[in-house]
């Protein structure tokens, strides 16, 4: 799995970059090739069969191909009310 490390900690953050970061929900190829350009090079996380990957979907990242089996993928919202309470997953 491809990670970029982009983080938007502020509103100003956000307006500055607003043109890229639009570009993070389009399907378009030319903009997928700026975001990648204006991104830099990205985090690399091995997954193994088996691993289930958890992360914020706000955080760009992209599945890299494979040749073998089934890729499964589910998104969902989880809520984490506190260290002793368990996750709450709402899809």
């Amino acid at each position: 799995i491809h990670i970029w490390p982009l983080g938007v900690r502020s509103r100003w953050d956000w307006y500055k970059n607003a043109l890229l970061l639009s570009g993070l929900s389009s399907q378009d190829p030319e903009m997928q090739v700026r975001l990648r350009r204006e991104l830099q090079e990205p985090e690399m996380v091995e997954v193994e069969s088996g691993d289930l990957v958890l992360l914020c979907v706000q955080r760009p990242h992209a599945a890299i191909g494979f040749q073998n089996g089934t890729r499964v993928s589910l998104q969902c919202f989880i809520q984490h009310a506190g260290i002793k309470e368990r996750l709450l997953i709402d899809s």
